[in-house]
């Protein structure tokens, strides 16, 4: 039952982390809170 258990979490974090990486090309839409001035940044940037 253990070695099911370390199975399914393993492919569990492998799907989760190939998720995030096939999000390379896209930008995501940044709104100011102090002056509501909307703009595009990297989905990849912080």
């Amino acid at each position: 039952m253990k070695k099911v258990l370390i199975l399914l979490t393993t492919v569990i974090l492998a799907v989760s982390l190939s998720a995030c990486a096939g999000k390379t090309g896209e930008t995501a839409k940044v709104k100011c809170p102090a002056c509501g001035y909307e703009f595009n940044v990297d989905a990849g940037s912080k």
